[in-house]
């Protein structure tokens, strides 16, 4: 059976500036991935170099596939990916915004198709969304948007999903309700998820892995109250010394 995400070796950084350095872990099945660590010490260019916006050294498979190899590896399925500003700058109805993800079944401006917008409306009630299907999405608010995000990452149907802090500036109400979509996601589809997050305390009930970046030598841990109990305490202390060396 293909591992759902091997990462060997991997190098990034921008210029001279090396942010990752022989990064090497491996999710054995569909998984929930909490990446954490200070600000500065690689999460973002992570999730870069794994999109193919920044350029890396080493390997990284998905499934069994060789993202280096895959010229288009979102339109190949193998990955979806939610920024940490995604933003819309024009009025757009939820609905138009979230049968987008689509996108890979058609082929370049191709209309959407009944069957498409009906798959549309079932991530929006999955995320318990629908009833904002026909409203102007530059009106919601900021958990209202994100739901719908999700919505449109879900259609994307890949293999791995890349978010990160999906829960930033939420409420608590739609922190818990982002993570427990993230959860459905890897049981009930089979989806692995990588995910940025400062959200320490809603990582404390979560089956999963943690990967704590700022650690010399990141490795992946099964998530547990205890785990995340002590790379909090990790974070705050080396927080205390002053800036991260990575920084």
């Amino acid at each position: 059976m293909h591992q759902a995400l091997s990462i060997e070796n991997l190098i990034a950084g921008y210029g001279r500036r090396v942010l990752l350095r022989n990064l090497c872990f491996t999710v054995p099945e569909p998984a929930f991935v909490a990446v954490i660590g200070h600000n500065g010490c690689g999460k973002t260019t992570l999730l870069r170099a794994l999109t193919g916006q920044l350029p890396y050294e080493g390997r990284v498979s998905v499934n069994g596939q060789d993202l280096g190899a895959v010229r288009r590896p979102a339109a190949a399925g193998l990955l979806a990916h939610l920024p940490q500003r995604a933003s819309v700058e024009f009025s757009l109805p939820v609905r138009e915004l979230v049968v987008m993800g689509r996108f890979r079944h058609h082929r370049f401006l191709g209309a959407y198709s009944a069957a498409d917008y009906a798959l549309a409306d079932a991530a929006l009630a999955r995320v318990g969304a629908a009833h904002l299907a026909g409203r102007d999405f530059t009106l919601l608010s900021g958990g209202e948007q994100q739901l719908v995000w999700l919505a449109q990452l879900s259609l994307q149907d890949a293999a791995l999903c890349l978010l990160d802090e999906p829960t930033q500036q939420l409420d608590v109400y739609y922190r818990r309700r982002v993570f427990g979509l993230l959860h459905e996601w890897v049981q009930q589809e089979g989806k692995t998820v990588l995910c940025i997050t400062h959200d320490l305390d809603n990582l404390l009930q979560l089956p999963g892995y943690l990967l704590n970046l700022s650690r010399p030598a990141p490795q992946l841990q099964v998530l547990s109250p205890e785990l995340v109990a002590t790379e909090r305490a990790y974070l705050e202390s080396e927080a205390s010394l002053g800036p991260h060396p990575h920084a």
